[in-house]
C-alpha cells in the first residue's frame, strides 16, 4: 500500500453564540480548521482535523494548509502510510514544529491503520480502558450568564463545569461566586485562565477560591518562568493542573521531575500527534500524575481522534474530567457520526479507525479558499 495524495481542505464552521467561549486570548466565533484526506492505492482513505488557534498554537488555518500541501505531502506521498514512525521522522525532518498540521497527517495515517486493521484505534493502541470518557462543559461570560449557562448544561447531563477567569479579577470571582451559588454543592466546579492573571492576581484569589470549594486551578498565570507555578502550587490545597506549560516532551520530562502540577491537561494536537501524545501519557504514568484531555474545540474528525486516546490511555483516568466537548459547541459538523453524552460522560462514534465518515455536504457548505 503505497500514498498517492494527501489533501487538505479549509472550513470555516460556525459555533452557536449561546456557547461561544470568552477566554483571555478572546473569543472566537467558528472553527478555522483543516480537514486531511490521506488517498491510497488500495482506496483506503485515512481522516484527520489540523485545529489551530494561532493565539495559542502559533498556528492558523493558512499555515496548516500550507505546511501540509508544500511540505509534508511532498515527502510522503509514495511511502507506506502503515508506517506512521517513518512518516512522523519524515515530517519532522521536512521543517520544525508547525504541530497541528503534522498531528493532522498523523491522525490520518492511524485512521487507515484502524481501517486496514478493521480496529477502532483505541484496540489499536493497546485495547479499552474505560466505556466512556468524563468531561466538564466551559461557561464564561458576564457572571449571570455563566451561571444560567451551567445550570442549563448540568440539566442536559454536564456533571462537571469549568469556568473561564483570566481578566479583571473582581469580575472573575464574581463569575466564580455566580456558578457556585447557581448549582448543588455536589457539582465540582474549577477555574481556567489561560495564563491571563499574573502570578500576584492568582494569590490573591486564593482564599475565596477555596472557599468557594473550587476543585482545580487550571494554568493561572503565564508558564514562564517555570518556577513560578511549583511556588504557587505551595501556596494552595486546590490542585493544580498544567496546560499551556504542557506542550513538549521537554516540558513533560521538567513537570515530572519538579512535581509543579498535580494534573496534566493534554491536546493531542498541540502535541504533534498521537505518538509524542503517547509519550508523555507514558512520563505521566510512570510519574502517577492523573491526565486529562484538553481542547481546542475540534470538529467531529479530531474529537473522535482524542476519544480514542481518551478510550484507551490508562493515565486519563477522569480525576478531572477531559474537554472533549467540542461537536457540542457547533451549529453543525463535517461529519455523519454523533457523540453520545451519558451520566457525564463521552462516547465516541464505533468503528474502525476513528469511526468516523465524512459528510461531504457540509464539508462543501463550510469550504473556505
Amino acid at each position: 500500500m503505497k500514498i498517492t495524495d494527501i489533501q487538505a481542505i479549509p472550513v470555516e464552521v460556525p459555533r452557536h453564540s449561546h456557547t461561544v467561549i470568552h477566554g483571555s486570548y478572546g473569543t472566537t466565533p467558528a472553527a478555522k480548521h483543516i480537514i486531511t484526506n490521506v488517498l491510497t492505492d488500495d482506496g483506503v482513505v485515512g481522516f484527520g482535523e489540523a485545529s489551530p488557534e494561532y493565539l495559542w498554537t502559533g498556528e492558523d488555518l493558512r499555515t496548516c494548509h500550507n505546511c501540509i500541501i508544500n511540505y509534508v505531502a511532498p515527502v510522503l506521498v509514495g511511502r507506506d502510510p502503515l508506517n506512521v514512525e517513518d512518516a512522523a521522522a519524515r515530517m519532522d525532518a521536512a521543517l520544525t514544529y508547525n504541530y497541528q498540521a503534522k498531528a493532522a497527517v498523523e491522525m490520518a495515517l492511524w485512521d487507515i491503520v484502524g481501517k486496514v486493521a478493521k480496529l477502532p484505534l483505541h484496540q489499536v493502541w493497546g485495547g479499552r480502558m474505560r466505556d466512556g470518557i468524563k468531561v466538564k462543559f466551559v461557561v464564561s461570560g458576564p457572571p449571570e450568564r455563566a451561571a444560567e449557562m451551567a445550570k442549563e448544561l448540568v440539566s442536559k447531563g454536564f456533571r462537571y463545569i469549568k469556568i473561564k477567569t483570566g481578566f479583571e479579577l473582581s469580575t472573575d470571582l464574581c463569575r466564580v461566586r455566580a456558578v457556585r451559588k447557581a448549582l448543588s454543592d455536589s457539582t465540582p466546579i474549577g477555574i481556567d485562565s489561560n495564563e491571563g492573571w499574573t502570578f500576584q492576581n492568582a494569590v490573591r484569589a486564593l482564599p475565596e477560591l477555596e472557599e468557594l470549594g473550587v476543585s482545580f486551578i487550571e494554568q493561572p498565570f503565564s508558564r514562564y518562568p517555570r518556577q513560578a507555578i511549583a511556588e504557587f502550587r505551595k501556596l494552595t490545597r486546590i490542585p493544580l493542573v498544567a496546560h499551556e506549560s504542557l506542550f513538549t516532551l521537554d516540558d513533560a520530562l521538567d513537570l515530572a521531575t519538579t512535581r509543579a502540577v498535580d494534573i496534566w491537561a493534554l491536546t493531542p494536537q498541540t502535541h504533534k500527534g498521537y505518538l509524542r501524545t503517547r509519550d508523555i501519557l507514558g512520563i505521566a504514568h510512570a510519574a502517577r500524575i492523573p491526565c486529562l484531555l484538553g481542547s481546542n474545540l475540534e470538529l467531529g474528525v479530531g474529537s473522535a481522534f482524542m476519544g480514542q486516546i481518551g478510550l484507551s490511555a490508562p493515565s486519563i483516568d477522569g480525576t478531572v474530567p477531559s474537554d472533549l466537548i467540542g461537536p457540542f459547541y457547533h451549529v453543525h459538523d463535517v461529519i455523519n457520526e454523533k457523540f453520545e453524552l451519558r451520566d457525564g460522560s463521552i462516547h465516541p462514534p464505533e468503528g474502525p479507525g476513528l469511526g468516523v465518515t465524512l459528510n461531504t455536504d457540509a464539508i462543501k457548505k463550510y469550504r473556505v479558499s
